[in-house]
């Protein structure tokens, strides 16, 4: 890795965990400032990293530096209290209508890891909610001055729960962007949540007034490592939360976890989360939960490419098309990795579902012209990326 992401690491390390290791090291000559800020704030990591550089000897960082990375923790703590406030607002509007919803990451997960919703960046707001709930959903933010991203309504809104995953509302002043989602992962993933019944197991975290829906700290493990899996851990923040959830007053039962996650087909997603956060930010794990990690070989192929991602960042690997044989290659079985390949076969996009294009009769057509879509698209990229290994 790079000097920067180096010292980066080390930030964080120094940061999140009060008995962690040595203050950060003192940063080599040459050192690229610019994108160590800017790696900072990719990574969703500018609060943590605020809180170690005072343990770096003042002469060997900028007072530029300093200065700028203030203001951004400034920024981002008000951006925080800001949502922290909206979320409020949104959850309570849903109660009158019946609409179970969790908040998922944002505000809530910082309460729920630190106490406090300023120590975690955020800039948006998902909200979990029953799929059949949507319309319903819909129509609440609407009157609470939201408006559809993509200006879906109606039988393109139901087209587009049917194929993706979640749906954009912004507010109308432009301010926040709300997320509702009926699924953690898009459906191909082949991640149901609702094994987890999660809305049987809501606990509610306070603070300041405020009073947030959380799940359990072992439902919400496993999704915050099946969340950073979709996007092939581009981001350390995501890392982070691993990390500060497992250093929390109250973590999650590993053994647990790990029933959860066999349960969902999704043990090798939540070992892969689990031994990045040691690695990476260094949390700490039993060392039976370790060695039952260890000895699966491609969990340690699968981090490692995690870690090639983070080294090339800031890197969007969601168009990148080889992120399909890391979701492939995650699979527990072979049996969940054809379930897979079918599911992504079959499954359309939101740009491939337009039911205005063809009379209801012959919409299974558009599953019929998906795998050629699919060749057309990836199959290079996909077969250069398996020459190269």
């Amino acid at each position: 890795m790079r000097p920067e992401h180096e010292l980066l690491l080390s930030c964080v390390r120094a940061a999140f965990r009060a008995d962690g290791p040595a203050p950060p090291p003192a940063p080599p000559a040459g050192l690229d400032w610019g994108r160590f800020v800017s790696l900072c704030e990719w990574h969703n990591v500018v609060p943590l990293v605020c809180r170690a550089l005072p343990d770096v000897r003042d002469e060997a960082v900028p007072p530029a530096v300093v200065n700028r990375m203030r203001a951004m923790h400034r920024n981002h703590t008000a951006r925080s209290l800001f949502l922290a406030s909206e979320l409020s607002r949104v959850l309570r509007a849903f109660e009158p209508s019946g609409i179970p919803a969790c908040p998922f990451k944002g505000p809530a997960l910082s309460v729920m890891l630190y106490g406090d919703p300023a120590l975690r960046q955020s800039k948006d707001l998902d909200i979990l909610i029953p799929g059949e709930m949507l319309h319903r959903a819909a129509r609440v933010l609407d009157a609470q001055g939201y408006r559809s991203q993509n200006e879906l309504d109606g039988a393109r809104l139901s087209a587009h729960r049917r194929t993706e995953y979640e749906a954009g509302f912004i507010r109308r002043d432009g301010k926040l962007q709300v997320e509702l989602q009926w699924a953690v992962v898009p459906g191909y993933f082949g991640f149901d949540h609702k094994k987890l019944a999660i809305w049987d197991r809501i606990e509610r975290r306070t603070w300041n007034g405020f009073a947030f829906p959380v799940l359990p700290p072992e439902e919400t493990l496993l999704m915050l490592c099946v969340h950073g899996a979709k996007h092939l851990w581009c981001k350390l923040g995501w890392l982070v939360d691993v990390a500060g959830l497992l250093e929390s007053p109250a973590p999650p039962d590993l053994p647990r976890a790990l029933e959860l996650a066999s349960r969902c087909g999704a043990t090798r997603l939540l070992c892969v989360g689990l031994l990045l956060a040691g690695r990476l930010a260094g949390a700490r794990l039993p060392k039976e939960i370790l060695d039952r990690i260890e000895a699966d070989i491609m969990v340690s192929a699968l981090a490692r490419q995690s870690l090639e991602m983070i080294a090339r960042t800031p890197v969007n690997p969601d168009a990148d098309p080889a992120r399909y044989l890391f979701y492939l290659k995650s699979k527990d079985c072979r049996r969940d990795q054809l379930y897979f390949a079918g599911r992504l076969l079959a499954t359309l996009a939101a740009g491939e579902w337009n039911p205005s294009a063809l009379p209801d009769p012959l919409s299974p057509l558009y599953y019929l012209f998906r795998p050629l879509h699919m060749a057309g698209r990836h199959g290079g990229p996909i077969l250069r990326t398996l020459a190269r290994r």
